[in-house]
């Protein structure tokens, strides 16, 4: 079994580039933080080889899966997976009801 492989060509390229750069994935979000860059790129390349040409399809298809880039896009920071395989740390833990009740 062979797979088919796949070209894109420099004016298809081009195109790539002008949906990335209209959904605000430019340059200055493959310096800030590659990871976005990434994805969207990947995302178009992968719907473009999947027979999606048109540039318009292209633009709204990332903007439905990944929203615009900008400012206001944060990496997740959240440690939720962290503690979900170590637990909590001891100071976020609740407090044990034997632990609150005062001898007597």
């Amino acid at each position: 079994m062979s797979s088919t492989v796949h070209y894109i060509s420099p004016s298809d390229r081009e195109m790539i580039l002008s949906v990335l750069d209209q959904a605000g994935y430019d340059a200055s979000v493959l310096v800030e933080d590659p990871r976005f860059f990434n994805t969207a790129a990947l995302l178009v390349t992968k719907l473009f080889l999947a027979g999606v040409d048109s540039q318009s399809a292209l633009t709204a298809k990332l903007e439905y899966q990944l929203g615009r880039a900008g400012k206001h896009r944060q990496p997740g920071t959240s440690s939720l997976s962290r503690y979900a395989i170590q637990g909590l740390p001891l100071e976020l833990q609740p407090r044990r009801r034997e632990q609150q009740k005062s001898p007597g």
